[in-house]
């Protein structure tokens, strides 16, 4: 049986992920049954999201892949159903907060959200070649438990725990499968294979907000993902600490982004994997490095698309990856985005308090009639300026004064860019690679992909950069990312008093 089309859609001939701006209630696309879940196998998951990979003929979802929700073990699945097939996902101060945006403000599925908020949002931000918003597909249940007996089987044991998949849900988004390239695949005989790397880049810079407070003054020092290490140690979530830096991968020169790469391979921590023909070869559970096993495992598996001899093709897909990664520049417009968190967390949450304190903007003008003319905007350089030359004492009572200076709007512009820079500060990173001659010395170019070498080879490559897990960050989680803050702080200075021996240092920042 054929997935039953929905109107106002592509459906065979869509591209890879690119569509015009349809208003929401345009949205459909077609819906999956129990017949349609053959050729579908578990490919990973995230925090919030279980994909499968699609591994069939049916020409729809060749080169797809599912980003069904999880359901967390405590969640009602009668509450789930109703509150998607009736009410906005957003609450009332969400659809304020995203105003600019009306289609987000009617999207009553978390799938349609992160379909909206990937096309609206950040695909402006970080480029429409290297953001697909994906197509809603409707799913029925005995699709979702046909398929969902494939991910039990298949998920790690450690993921199991967690969560597991909304089989309530009925709604998904398909998009393309990064880790190949849609348009040559099956078409071409000959055709050389494809590796891909996925990375989670974390934050990519060190914040300079004055609204930092003294006690929390090292978070201008030391990485917010280095301090979070000590953190996840006491918990038990890792064995021991990362020696990958954020601050190598966006240095903006190849060597560091380089030097990243080869610490990320050294302690993968779930950071960084690989993929070869869509099947993952290296990479894993969270708390553990790379063995001595997988890394000879993945040397061999390289043989496929490297020409370089043993022993010397992980370092040279490292130096690969290091240049593509330089030439495509994604990890400057990443950064830039991130940087769109002026105020840190420390700034953001008093920005929220009075933002969600207020009925509307017009509450607001009311409230801030007296506001003084010396500082009518928010400039984070002026602030960061002023309060810089101040005491400790002064510092305060300068924040103070900074968040009742605000307006209702400048409150909003506030929380609205840190939910903005969280959710590129928590993405995912695809670089797809593929050898541009075969063994025989056939060429297979590819217009729409760019060209690299390897440094260590000579042999050229054509590639993708793609991002992956761009989710809508709520703002009731304001409250949640600002105790976390504080967590992550205060385990790394407990952390930093302690012998050398405890694991306790920063030479990763």
């Amino acid at each position: 049986m054929a997935p039953t089309p929905r109107p106002g859609h592509h459906t065979e001939n869509s591209s890879d992920g690119a569509e015009d701006k349809l208003e929401f209630q345009d949205l459909k696309v077609m819906e999956l049954h129990d017949e349609d879940a053959k050729g579908w196998k578990y490919r990973g998951e995230g925090a919030a999201n279980i994909v499968l990979a699609y591994h069939g003929n049916r020409p729809s979802f060749i080169g797809r892949v599912l980003r069904i929700r999880k359901a967390s073990e405590h969640d009602s699945g009668m509450h789930i159903r109703s509150r998607k097939d009736s009410k906005p996902i957003l609450s009332e101060d969400e659809r304020k907060l995203w105003r600019e945006c009306p289609n987000m403000s009617m999207a009553t599925t978390s799938a349609a959200l992160e379909h909206l908020y990937a096309s609206e949002i950040m695909q402006p931000l970080l480029g429409k070649e290297n953001v697909d918003a994906g197509l809603l597909v409707f799913l029925n249940t005995g699709f979702l438990e046909a398929v969902n007996e494939n991910v039990v089987a298949k998920q790690p044991e450690w993921r199991r725990k967690d969560a597991k998949m909304d089989t309530t849900g009925r709604v998904a988004l398909l998009i393309a499968d990064h880790s190949s390239f849609h348009n040559m695949a099956g078409k071409v005989r000959g055709l050389p294979q494809t590796i891909t790397i996925e990375l989670k880049p974390k934050w990519g810079c060190l914040p300079t907000a004055a609204t930092i407070s003294e006690e929390n003054i090292v978070k201008r020092h030391v990485s917010r993902f280095a301090m979070h290490q000590h953190l996840k140690f006491q918990q038990g979530k890792v064995k021991s600490l990362s020696k990958y830096s954020p601050l190598d991968l966006f240095s903006g020169n190849v060597e560091g982004i380089h030097k990243a790469l080869v610490a990320l391979f050294e302690t993968p921590q779930n950071n960084v994997r690989v993929f070869l023909k869509g099947e993952e070869i290296f990479g894993g559970s969270e708390n553990i490095g790379s063995t001595d096993e997988e890394i000879m495992t993945l040397e061999e598996k390289l043989a496929a698309v490297s020409v370089a001899p043993e022993g010397e093709r992980i370092p040279g897909f490292q130096r690969l990856v290091a240049s593509a990664l330089n030439e495509s520049k994604v990890l400057d417009r990443l950064l830039s985005v991130q940087k769109q968190d002026a105020y840190d967390i420390e700034g953001a949450i008093l920005a929220y308090n009075k933002f969600v304190g207020m009925t509307d903007d017009a509450a607001a003008d009311d409230c801030t009639e007296a506001r003084s003319e010396t500082s009518p905007s928010l400039d984070p350089d002026i602030v960061s300026t002023t309060l810089a030359l101040e005491t400790e004492g002064e510092q305060k009572e300068g924040d103070q004064a900074w968040i009742k200076s605000l307006s209702w709007e400048e409150s909003r512009a506030v929380v609205r860019d840190f939910l903005i820079a969280a959710t590129a500060k928590n993405c995912c990173l695809m670089v797809t690679l593929r050898p541009l001659h075969n063994r025989h010395g056939t060429a297979f170019p590819l217009p729409s992909a760019s060209l690299a070498t390897c440094p260590t080879t000579g042999q050229q490559y054509i590639f993708k950069v793609s991002f992956l897990n761009l989710d809508t960050k709520r703002l009731k989680k304001m409250p949640f990312y600002h105790s976390l803050d504080q967590q992550i702080v205060n385990a790394y200075k407990a952390c930093s008093k302690q012998p050398a021996e405890q694991l306790c240092d920063v030479s990763s920042t």
